[in-house]
């Protein structure tokens, strides 16, 4: 509710002789209508009449507004609800009468939009109804059809009410997107009944300026009436009767209907308030802090105060350095409060409320800033400024990325953002390290104490608050750790250790050393890099010259380690406060599976001869296949869950080679058994075989599923293999295959073999070979070509 309609209503408003006037054509208006509808309460059979086979009609709330506003914007009733100035710039009724013709539209335009609640599509239908009601009054009536100018004319109209109507939006989707404070501000009574009403009203107040005069009025109408010294006052009163009519729309009693009228008189007697200008936020020489606003999307300092007047036609914003002359304000930088456009100028009418913010992300601003506001008016009245200086605490802290991988694709900022590398969520397993920014500071007195880390199960957007497991910390207790305190990008999994600097003697004489404290920055074991290991324990010094120290602390072993969790890095400062960011994270520390179990039906260490896969003759023109079967498969992070990145299964490749050759020999088709010359695809894609649930005490190269996985396994059993490759074993066969020498035996030869079978997943894992979860195989045979010789 807007400053002037908060106010308790005094006796003296109520009960002024012109206010009983007006109030009394307002009743009288609505006189017939009451009773008219009383009428009908007790005749249920003739309202059915009226009811039956008829469809509601659009023109009928055209009608009934036409009805109660005609009479009632009459020429006596206008001049007793204007107040002196106005009777005084207006002059004598004939020269304002056109002004005084389109109030009545304006009364209606108002009463029909807040009826209801109405999509951006309705009110641009109320807007053409207003249109067609301005320019029937002046005498300019729309043609049918509209002639081009008039469409163009529209097209104004509503191009100006789609800027009007965005902030609107923009603020109502921010809160949709931004939801955590609305329960504390519901509870606390700061949201009531009377949230969103004035919203419609800020809506009119963007979309009735000056502008939109000529495509509203006519060409020739605003050319006429333009230069009239009261032509702003038009405007003024229009936007008031809107407000009425809107008002009156929303009442649900007469005694609703009064409170109207009041607030009705007090809008037209606030047109001619002087010209009022205040900072209220940031105080002078306060220490400002820097928030992120979601509603603009700016990282900055919110500026609060005051900008209105009854001749108020816009207000700016303007920052220096607190150093600099005046000559150097600039608008660079600033984002206004809505209802103006982000660029400015910002909209009359605020009292205590955002006037706009300085955005300290956009360029260089330095710590100790000026920020002067001016409100102006019409041609040769003299703007009210105003300035202020003060001090900006800025709060850089966030987590930019982990192992190089940023958060996307809204940014740092935005608590649900994952680790996005081409477009694909990535996890990240076993020691990572996290980069980003903490720091606070910048005013008297006042700057970071300490930092630390800490996760929680889940993706969680609220930060604070129980549930947390401390992982990590950086204290800066010292005067040596607070020579080091990093404001710019760092690996936040640092930790301390004392080194002094020597200078070197001669010149200086022996042990001229300067004591130094160093921030190294390390990576976090998250949990073991193979599945039932132990991961490395990490004790750093709080204070590397003295104790205690402290240990960082691996997630949760249920599920191996391994999940969806939530990052937070909580920055204190010396007066106790605390900054946080929150980073969802996707952690896979369980194993990857890959062996091979057989060739052709035998286990490794075994032979095979080649006339068993030869068809008859051995010709060279067709395949000799061969299966070779095993296990290529990668642990879901969450059972259940195939998307990426729980499903992070990078793919599996197979190698042959005479043992005693060149690693790792030569690659194998997938699936096979292909073609000479044996080109691509060399990479499996889909998992083969299942490692199962079922440990086998004797065979140590069972190793299945995790043991703790939550949730748990949907079908346990067995480890089950399959099919990798089918293998052409002419490849093998020095007759069929002379372009291979390296690879293949002559007839009546036996060679031993090594078949290799890497399996990988794409989790970013720094401790892993080449720097992700892998396993290798190797499987020997040995491999006779007992095929007759040929000549």
């Amino acid at each position: 509710m807007s400053e002037e309609n908060s106010a308790p209503i005094q006796p003296d408003e109520l009960h002024n002789e012109d206010f009983q006037f007006v109030l009394r054509a307002l009743l009288a208006a609505y006189q017939p209508i009451l009773e008219e509808q009383l009428r009908l309460s007790r005749a249920p059979e003739e309202l059915k009449k009226l009811v039956e086979g008829a469809a509601p009609d659009c023109d009928e709330e055209a009608e009934l507004a036409n009805a109660i506003f005609e009479k009632f914007a009459s020429e006596e009733v206008a001049i007793r609800t204007l107040p002196a100035e106005a009777r005084q710039i207006l002059g004598a009724p004939e020269r304002w009468r056109w002004c005084l013709l389109h109030i009545r539209c304006c009364l209606i335009f108002g009463w029909l939009v807040c009826r209801g609640p109405r999509t951006f599509r309705a009110f641009a239908y109320y807007l053409y109804r207003y249109w067609l009601c301005v320019r029937q009054t002046l005498g300019t009536p729309v043609s049918s059809p509209p002639t081009p100018q008039e469409r163009e004319d529209f097209q104004i109209l509503v191009t100006a009410l789609a800027t009007a109507f965005k902030p609107y939006l923009t603020d109502q989707l921010a809160s949709v997107e931004f939801p955590a404070g609305i329960p504390e501000e519901v509870l606390s009574g700061k949201i009531d009944c009377f949230e969103g009403l004035e919203a419609s009203g800020e809506v009119f107040e963007r979309l009735i300026h000056e502008d939109i005069a000529p495509a509203l009025l006519g060409r020739a109408v605003f050319e006429k009436h333009q230069q009239e010294p009261f032509f702003w006052f038009c405007r003024c009163w229009c936007l008031c009767a809107i407000r009425l009519g809107c008002c009156l729309a929303r009442a649900r009693t007469l005694r609703d209907a009064v409170r109207c009228l009041v607030w009705y008189f007090r809008c037209l007697r606030n047109c001619f308030r002087p010209l009022e200008c205040a900072i209220i936020k940031p105080a002078m020489n306060a220490c400002a802090e820097e928030q992120y606003f979601p509603g603009p999307g700016v990282l900055g300092v919110e500026i609060v105060g005051t900008a209105r007047g009854g001749l108020c036609t816009h207000y700016t914003l303007e920052w220096k350095d607190a150093a600099a002359p005046p000559a150097a304000y600039s608008q660079a930088g600033i984002v206004y409060a809505a209802p103006a456009p982000p660029a400015g100028p910002g909209a009359c009418g605020k009292f205590n409320a955002p006037l706009g913010y300085l955005n300290t992300a956009a360029g260089p601003v330095p710590n100790s800033v000026s920020v002067r506001l001016c409100v102006f008016g019409p041609p040769g009245v003299a703007p009210c400024c105003t300035e202020v200086e003060f001090q900006i605490f800025r709060q850089r802290v966030w987590i930019t990325s982990v192992e190089g991988v940023l958060t996307g694709p809204n940014g740092v900022l935005d608590p649900n953002a994952q680790l996005v590398s081409g477009g694909v969520t990535k996890s990240f397993g076993s020691a990572i390290a996290i980069t980003g920014r903490a720091w606070v500071g910048e005013c008297a007195g006042r700057e970071i104490k300490r930092f630390t880390l800490s996760y929680q199960p889940g993706f969680i957007a609220v930060p604070g608050g129980g549930g947390w497991t401390q992982f990590w910390q950086v204290d800066y207790i010292t005067p040596l750790q607070r020579k080091e305190i990093p404001d710019a990008e760092f690996t936040l999994t640092s930790y301390w250790y004392h080194q002094p600097i020597c200078l070197p003697s001669p010149p200086f004489p022996p042990g001229t050393c300067f004591p130094k404290d160093w921030l190294a920055g390390t990576r976090w074991w998250t949990g073991p890099l193979i599945p039932g290991g132990v991961a490395p324990t990490q004790t750093f010094p709080v204070d590397p010259e003295a104790a205690p120290t402290w240990t960082a602390q691996q997630v949760f072993p249920v599920n191996c380690h391994s999940g969806k969790y939530t990052l937070q890095l909580d920055v204190e400062d010396t007066l106790g406060n605390h900054y946080y960011d929150l980073q969802q994270i996707w952690i896979d520390n369980k194993e990857i599976h890959g062996k091979i179990t057989q060739l052709a039906g035998v286990p490794p260490c075994s032979s095979v001869v080649l006339s068993q896969f030869a068809p008859q003759g051995a010709p060279c023109d067709q395949p000799w296949p061969a299966d070779l079967l095993g296990i290529a498969y990668d642990e879901y992070i969450i059972e259940g869950d195939v998307s990426v990145p729980s499903d992070n299964f990078g793919g599996y490749q197979l190698w042959i080679k005479k043992d005693g050759a060149p690693d790792p020999g030569v690659p194998l088709p997938v699936p096979g058994p292909g073609a000479p010359p044996w080109g691509p695809p060399f990479v499996g894609t889909n998992r083969v075989g299942d490692p199962g649930t079922i440990l086998v005490p004797l065979d140590p190269s069972v190793r299945p599923k995790c043991s703790t996985a939550a949730p748990p396994v949907a079908i346990p059993g067995a480890e089950l293999v399959n099919r990798l490759v089918t293998i052409d074993m002419r490849r093998l066969d020095a007759v069929c295959n002379p372009a291979e020498p390296g690879l293949t035996m002559k007839r009546g030869e036996c060679c031993g073999y090594v078949l290799r079978l890497l399996v990988w997943d794409t989790s970013v894992v720094p401790a892993g070979p080449g720097g992700r979860h892998a396993i290798e195989h190797h499987f020997p045979v040995c491999i006779c070509n007992d095929l007759p010789q040929i000549g």
